[in-house]
């Protein structure tokens, strides 16, 4: 079967002269006879520019619509995202409305315990004497290079905010959190040696602009929050964002024994909000336990107490401990 072409697909199928190197070239950039640049006419690029205006079209739509997707999506999400603003902002009005924005769309923040353990997959503080040198020297060592974290110069911070309850329009330097506050928990071998009364750290995170809404004597308080605690918060003329710690279980309250909170159960205010200070420091409730039931796994809740706060799961945090039965040398 033969199948016939007109004379304008022969003529098009015609070999072109040979003119060179430059020539070539510069026919490529624009040919005469065909009227064509770069080789192709203006009704190839015709063409050519409807497909690709169609293919965009069809490819911005699909990523705007998974784009519109993804947001809808996180914007449900309990958890931080960040707003950055310039610290150097004036406007006292609009920098409350994006703290007030920040405290109402922001999920609960949240805290860490120091020392980790030796397994980031297993949040286990265990102690025991089970070779010829009692002193856990892992936990000692990971205090020590988290504190050194916060021996900074005083002449970056305000050392003066202690007491003071936050402020929203802060520009100036951040409030200095003193480690010595930390009492005994401050310094080497943080309880870790005989008798064994080990220091647990907890740590405030970083909440970008996040502002507590703190209990105060006033406050109408959760029917959950221990009683203690309740006590602590109606009696209390200063303002923290408030920290409670027990067992898990009953079993676990049974054996946790007491728990000292050093220098107070609770965050004070004046570390909030933390807005991108160069130099901040997270404030650092540390917990002395001083009389657990040695070996027995206990498992520790701690939780977070401020208004804009939820309660998930009824904890904020939770980690285990076990000691073994020591003896002094």
């Amino acid at each position: 079967m033969v199948i016939l072409h007109d004379d304008e697909y022969y003529e098009s199928r015609k070999p072109r002269p040979d003119l060179g190197l430059l020539g070539n070239f510069l026919r490529f950039v624009w040919d005469k006879e065909r009227k064509a640049f770069l080789d192709r006419t203006a009704k190839e690029w015709g063409q050519l520019g409807i497909f690709y205006l169609c293919f965009y079209a069809v490819l911005g739509t699909i990523f705007a619509v998974q784009l519109k997707i993804s947001i809808d999506y996180v914007s449900q999400l309990d958890k931080p995202f960040f707003q950055y603003v310039s610290l150097s902002s004036k406007s006292h009005l609009g920098r409350n409305l994006l703290l007030s924005r920040s405290a109402r769309h922001f999920g609960s923040p949240g805290i860490v315990f120091k020392p980790n353990s030796i397994s980031a997959a297993s949040p286990i503080i265990s102690v025991f004497n089970s070779s010829t040198n009692a002193r856990p020297k892992r936990y000692i060592r990971s205090l020590t290079d988290f504190l050194q974290e916060y021996n900074k110069n005083i002449s970056d911070y305000d050392d003066g905010c202690q007491g003071e309850t936050f402020q929203s329009d802060r520009n100036t330097k951040p409030c200095f959190f003193d480690i010595k506050s930390l009492g005994v928990c401050s310094k080497a071998p943080y309880g870790y040696t005989y008798p064994m009364q080990p220091c647990v750290l907890i740590k405030f995170n970083k909440r970008f602009d996040w502002v507590p809404n703190y209990y105060k004597q006033s406050s109408h308080l959760p029917e959950n929050i221990p009683a203690n605690l309740k006590g602590m918060i109606q009696q209390s003329k200063k303002f923290y964002v408030w920290l409670s710690c027990d067992g898990a279980n009953n079993v676990d309250k049974e054996h946790i024994g007491e728990i000292e909170y050093i220098p107070s159960p609770g965050f004070p205010v004046e570390y909030f909000p933390f807005s991108g200070q160069p130099h901040y420091l997270s404030p650092i409730v540390a917990l002395q336990f001083k009389n657990l039931t040695p070996n027995r796994l206990i498992t520790v809740e701690c939780n977070l107490w401020a208004s804009n706060i939820k309660q998930r799961s009824s904890h904020s945090l939770d980690f285990q401990i076990i000691i073994g039965k020591f003896q002094q040398n």
